[in-house]
């Protein structure tokens, strides 16, 4: 293998249509080969292996158009309130086991900290609950039985700064994005921690990666995938360094002389120690990594003594992690009384000239002017300053390392934030050089290549070809915010821009994300007219995404800007919505509908759209279009896209009725997905093209209508 150009990498992609011959590579790959495999002379790795080796190692990863994500803030999904809700909600929440939070916003005075102090935040724990009702909580067992939903993405749940440059003067979230440490998650999110007392920002850290192996586990056994919420253009401020126990630095790799270029050869350059990766996070690992006498560990450790003999305990062991990647210039200029990464090894960080690497604390790049944020650094991603070349392939290798590791944990997909910028130098050549290589190492270990998702904003014709879903708000909006009319022809609009990535890459489909305003806000939509929009990015080639709360109504923004709780979850409040059930169970249907493998052509890219038959033109009011797989599975989609009656007659003309093979003598019936009942009569494929009548009243958003032969 060779290294890509720095420009445009080669990403190998795959239509739909590879979608079997894609799955019986994954069982190759998988733990539980088949008999007829364990017979053939060459073993299950070798055959995947050859096949993604010929592909780069970074194929579009085709399960990503079945994903159905489901976004939960772990602070927030299960907060409550204990004078709010019915008496068994207030009763369950006095007894809540939750963290105890400090208000951390640095020069801002919170308005409102007595009543914020009594809201009781949710833990991983929480989400592991035995129930599938909302009102007792937002758990697996909900998200898979009652919302259907296929893959929890969680917000970033790692340690982060709590104070500087947080969103709100009442957040007890902090910046999610300036993450300290990528290797562990939040103490505060695990019960066992917050039952000790002490949190990862405790005298002697106390993590929750334990909790997370278990929330993990429980997600695959109920068929849900989990992904995580990585930013790595940045750290936060006082990023702590920790690492795996076993690896090859890029230190050592040049005192042996490597070509660094050859990295791209992940077979040539196979290291052992990242196959299973263990943490050195403790003094008790520390300890067993360099007892061995003459190791590199050992070596290293006497070294980092010699030059620092007082420190100790927790501050020895990231002092340590920082020194054994080290380049000799920063070992020279070790700062004995900090372990922070960028006081110890500047390199990682581009310098404020956002060209060369930083040279020391004071040199670091924290935005554009425009974008400056107090709470993070970005790192050094520069390529193509080929006279830093060694701290760029640090800085690739430690965040492969990173998500490596949570690979091998069991994670299942990553949504990468701010993927590229040209301040940092992040492109989607290093991407696909992170991707690949985690890739490699989990087949490898008979796993199934993870699923990428990317949040891009600038190079989005790069990074379609590296990842596998690109996030829809960046795309077009399809709600239609600010003004834009959503009839019809907007929504067609935004569909049509979805497919500009052709086959690369699927898209997120989303009424908001994260990060943007609630549902109801500036949208002009009720909750129902919503539902009905998000069914349109359910009916399509794409990766749909639900928001915590969005499915049973609730209107009150949360993401990372507001530190609250899901209020429409509680009994008696404003946002209680008593038609919860009612809504959840509608997102449910169209979740069902969508994955449904009867239904397989809404997940093709084959779509046409339909023109009225009186005048060849759009009906402003209806989204109208047919969608077909390769195989001639065939749906027909209608949207209501407003709260009225609609009714129009559409004509098939002669082209698409080929594309579809409808044939004029057979007689079609018309399923309804939702219901599963026929509509209306069965009629001839003549019949069909020459008048396909359509009426949906006002409380009916989607109409999902699979054609079949009749009997």
């Amino acid at each position: 293998m060779s290294p890509r150009t720095h420009s445009t990498p080669c990403r190998s992609w795959l239509p739909l249509d590879f979608l079997p011959i894609l799955a019986g590579l994954a069982l190759l790959g998988s733990c539980e080969s088949s008999n007829e495999t364990a017979d053939r002379s060459v073993g299950a790795f070798e055959v995947v292996e050859a096949a993604l080796q010929a592909m780069d190692w970074n194929p579009l990863n085709l399960s990503a158009g079945s994903m159905v994500l489901y976004e939960v803030q772990v602070r927030s999904a299960n907060a409550c309130d204990p004078s709010v809700g019915s008496a068994t909600q207030k009763a369950a929440c006095t007894a809540k086991v939750a963290p105890k939070v400090t208000y951390q916003a640095e020069g801002m005075t919170c308005k409102d900290l007595t009543n914020l102090q009594k809201i009781k935040l949710g833990t991983l724990d929480d989400m592991l609950a035995d129930t599938a009702d909302y009102r007792q909580g937002i758990t697996l067992r909900y998200i898979q039985e009652k919302v259907g939903a296929n893959t929890v993405w969680l917000m970033p749940i790692f340690p982060n700064n709590a104070k500087w440059n947080i969103p709100d003067a009442c957040d007890n979230l902090g910046s999610p994005y300036a993450v300290r440490d990528y290797y562990h998650a939040q103490g505060k999110l695990a019960q066992t921690c917050i039952k000790g007392g002490k949190d990862e920002d405790s005298a002697t850290p106390c993590w929750g990666n334990t909790t997370l192996d278990t929330f993990i586990a429980q997600a695959h056994k109920r068929g849900l995938k989990v992904m995580l919420d990585l930013a790595f253009n940045h750290f936060g401020h006082n990023y702590l360094m920790y690492d795996t126990t076993e690896f090859t630095p890029i230190r050592e790799r040049i005192a042996k002389g490597e070509d660094l270029e050859k990295l791209w050869n992940f077979t040539a350059t196979y290291d052992a120690g990242l196959l299973k990766p263990t943490l050195l996070d403790t003094t008790a690992k520390l300890t067993t990594a360099t007892a061995k006498t003459g190791s590199l560990h050992q070596k290293n450790l006497a070294a980092l003594k010699a030059k620092c003999p007082k420190l100790s305990g927790d501050n020895l062991v990231r002092a340590y992690n920082v020194w054994r990647v080290a380049l000799d210039s920063e070992r020279a200029k070790f700062p004995c009384t900090s372990s922070y990464l960028e006081f110890a090894a500047p390199g990682f960080y581009v310098g404020t000239d956002h060209w060369n690497p930083s040279v020391g604390a004071g040199d670091n790049f924290s935005g554009d002017g425009f974008n400056t944020w107090k709470d993070v650094k970005f790192l050094y991603h520069h390529e193509a300053n080929i006279a830093h070349k060694h701290e760029f392939y640090r800085t690739r290798e430690y965040l492969f390392r990173v998500m490596n590791y949570w690979t091998s944990r069991g994670v299942d997909a990553f949504r990468l934030d701010h993927t590229t910028d040209a301040f940092s130098g992040i492109d989607p050549n290093e991407w696909d050089y992170i991707v690949s290589k985690v890739n490699y190492y989990a087949v490898k270990r008979g796993q199934k290549a993870p699923v990428y998702m990317a949040e891009e904003f600038h190079d989005q014709p790069g990074m379609n070809k590296v990842v596998d879903i690109m996030t829809e708000g960046y795309v077009t909006d399809m709600c239609g915010r600010n003004g834009v009319t959503k009839n019809a022809a907007h929504v067609e609009k935004v569909l049509k821009n979805m497919q500009r990535f052709g086959d690369h890459a699927f898209v997120m489909t989303a009424l908001e994300t994260h990060d943007e305003k609630r549902l109801l806000d500036g949208t002009g939509f009720d909750v129902w007219t919503g539902a009905g929009f998000w069914g349109i990015g359910a009916a399509s080639r794409s990766t749909p995404m639900l928001l915590m709360g969005q499915e049973f109504g609730e209107p009150w923004q949360l993401g990372f800007r507001k530190s609250d709780y899901l209020r429409a979850r509680f009994e008696g409040t404003a946002n209680y919505n008593s038609q919860g059930d009612v809504l959840r169970e509608y997102y449910r249907k169209l979740i069902a509908g969508r994955l449904a493998p009867e239904n397989r052509a809404l997940l093709a890219s084959g779509q046409a759209y339909l023109r009225t038959k009186a005048k060849n033109a759009i009906d402003l009011r209806l989204l109208a279009m047919v969608k077909w797989s390769p195989d001639g599975n065939v749906l027909f989609v209608l949207h209501n896209l407003w709260n009225e009656n609609a009714a129009q007659t559409y004509y098939l003309p002669p082209d698409l009725k080929k594309r579809i093979s409808l044939q004029d003598g057979l007689k079609y019936k018309l399923v309804d997905v939702l219901s599963g009942q026929q509509q209306g009569a069965c009629k001839t494929g003549a019949e069909l093209a020459w008048e396909f009548y359509v009426s949906l009243p006002s409380y009916v958003r989607a109409q999902w209508l699979r054609l079949e032969l009749c009997p």
